[in-house]
């Protein structure tokens, strides 16, 4: 375990090529619309292309997490880390619209290999104890990077609207490098799985006969009401508002802010205070307050406030469960980390479509589904963390 001074410095290095991953893949927030815009795409080909980017981290998350657990976490980081660079890259010198999805799909399927592993790469450094706040801690490497990633890319796109995507490659490069020189492995050898002859996809309904079935379907309809939100608040805000890509971007600075506070300084404290179920609960209870909110946006302060409640119950939410997961699971951190991004993937693939589509059957019939979506997340997690207490009560004696 990673737990002495002298071994401080590996997480150092992990959280900053997290927080680098945020800001590359936040870095084309702000012009990843106008740039597909500029090659034909309207606001569903637009739609599926975010689609298709999650649908392939559906399929690939849980491979690379379970192939962590053979390998070792820093080549499958390597693996990650190199194919969004390289997919970023390219995604900068397309010319037509099929080039944009057949790279989103190839940037998908490699990425998905960082985040997973990284979890599994902290569940191998940190005591049970310190796994909550450690996580957290990732989370907030990805919230400072996205603090710092929408503007940046907002005022790289006066350059031309293709600049962000290549310097968000560059960015992706240096972090490879970074990792390949000072990054150590986490996962001795004689701990790795090596009994299968090929890699086997941790299958996501193995996760469902599994005792974490109630966290992957947790994190499912988490993923789906925060991506319908993502989805849709542009659009909301702009019919209902007029709001401007810069008056949301304020909005999304504060969102970036207050995620990386929340899981940065609280996260941790309140994991080791209450357990995880009770901080995811309360964070989940937050997202769905916020998705009810949203729906009642009057001004730019309003949805700037909104957006905060909305990152705070995000931010809650993601390590604790990540945490629940992880303390849960002996051996195979990998497998357990992707079958979990198995499922995030999953709900953003279903939540822009689905949000998407109630959008245009009115204003504010996105949200309405966000929040019955997040309702029955926090029922199933309430409903499973009763069943789990009442079967681990010692039976009863009878007093004769």
């Amino acid at each position: 375990m990673m737990e002495s001074p002298s071994d401080r410095k590996p997480m150092t290095i992990l959280f900053g090529s997290i927080f680098l991953v945020g800001m590359g893949f936040s870095i084309i927030m702000p012009v990843l619309p106008y740039y597909a815009e500029s090659l034909g795409a309207n606001g569903l080909q637009l739609g599926l292309l975010i689609t298709v980017y999650a649908v392939c981290q559906f399929i690939f998350a849980p491979i690379w997490g379970a192939y962590s657990d053979r390998v070792g976490r820093k080549p499958v980081l390597l693996i990650g880390i190199i194919g969004y660079a390289f997919t970023f890259l390219l995604f900068g010198f397309a010319t037509e619209l099929w080039m944009l999805y057949l790279i989103r799909a190839v940037g998908g399927s490699l990425s998905c290999a960082t985040l997973p592993t990284a979890m599994a790469y902290v569940a191998d450094s940190t005591s049970l104890e310190k796994r909550g706040g450690a996580m957290g801690a990732i989370g907030a490497a990805m919230g400072m990077g996205m603090v710092f990633g929408p503007a940046l890319g907002g005022l790289m796109s006066q350059i031309s609207l293709a600049f962000p995507f290549i310097f968000a490659g560059i960015l992706g490069v240096i972090n490879a490098a970074a990792i390949w020189i000072l990054l150590r492995e986490s996962l001795p050898v004689e701990q790795r799985i090596t009994k299968q002859t090929r890699i086997e996809r941790a299958s996501l309904l193995e996760g469902l006969r599994s005792p974490l079935v109630v966290f992957f379907l947790v994190v499912l309809a988490v993923s789906i009401g925060e991506s319908i939100h993502h989805a849709t608040f542009a659009l909301f805000t702009q019919a209902k508002l007029s709001f401007t890509a810069r008056d949301i971007g304020w909005s999304f600075t504060t969102a970036g802010i207050t995620s990386a506070l929340v899981q940065g300084l609280l996260v941790g404290r309140m994991i080791t205070r209450m357990g995880e179920e009770r901080t995811a609960t309360i964070g989940i209870t937050l997202l769905g307050i916020s998705l009810a909110l949203f729906i009642f946006t009057y001004n730019i302060p309003s949805s700037i406030l909104f957006m905060a409640v909305f990152a705070t119950g995000i931010g809650l939410t993601r390590p604790s469960i990540s945490a629940a997961v992880s303390k849960r699971t002996l051996t195979a951190q990998g497998s357990a980390m992707g079958i979990l991004q198995g499922y995030d993937s999953l709900g953003r693939a279903i939540g822009p479509v689905l949000g998407g589509w109630m959008l245009d059957q009115g204003l504010n019939n996105g949200y309405y589904t966000g929040v019955i979506v997040v309702i029955i997340g926090l029922a199933t997690l309430v409903t499973g963390s009763r069943r789990r207490a009442l079967n681990s009560r010692p039976p009863s004696r009878e007093v004769s």
